[in-house]
């Protein structure tokens, strides 16, 4: 689903949104946390999820499914990293088992082939950040390169993950 499928009358019908999300960002946050986050914590998560969605609202959002997951994955890191409770990258990959949102599966399909074609310190940069939730200085120094490395390293790559999901989706 695209952005565009929920406006009516020039705004964002954020109601039908929550209606049809929630059950969605309800799975990643507890396959992401289980039983390590209070129940007020991962409803938080889920209003603060569509919140940054309403005030990002006029961005260029390709993929609805993907921009919710996205941001949802990002609010329980911060979560969890802020309880000081660990999360292991075996998990991250098994919560992506979303048979109900194939859009969700093709995009995470695309991301990883786009990945997969990176310079291998830029793929370990990208994991190290993404998936391992480990901070640019700590990447800084296990990779032995400066922090200014690692976030010009970070940026580009979002650049070129960027540039090359819009090609592979037929939006270049």
């Amino acid at each position: 689903m695209e952005l565009k499928d929920y406006i009516q009358n020039n705004e964002l019908d954020l109601d039908r949104i929550v209606d049809n999300f929630s059950p969605y960002v309800r799975t990643i946050v507890n396959n992401m946390v289980g039983n390590n986050l209070s129940y007020e914590d991962k409803e938080e998560i889920l209003s603060d999820t569509f919140f940054i969605l309403w005030k990002n609202r006029n961005n260029n959002i390709l993929s609805l499914n993907s921009y919710i997951a996205g941001i949802t994955k990002n609010l329980v890191k911060e979560k969890l990293k802020k309880k000081k409770i660990t999360y292991n990258i075996i998990d991250y990959e098994n919560l992506t088992e979303y048979s109900h949102f194939d859009t969700y599966s093709d995009e995470r399909f695309k991301l990883q082939n786009c990945v997969h074609k990176l310079k291998n310190i830029d793929k370990t940069i990208f994991i190290m950040f993404y998936y391992s939730s480990k901070s640019v200085k700590d990447i800084a120094s296990k990779l032995n390169i400066t922090e200014f490395n690692v976030t010009t390293r970070l940026y580009r790559i979002r650049k070129r993950l960027r540039k090359e999901l819009k090609k592979e989706n037929g939006y270049e």
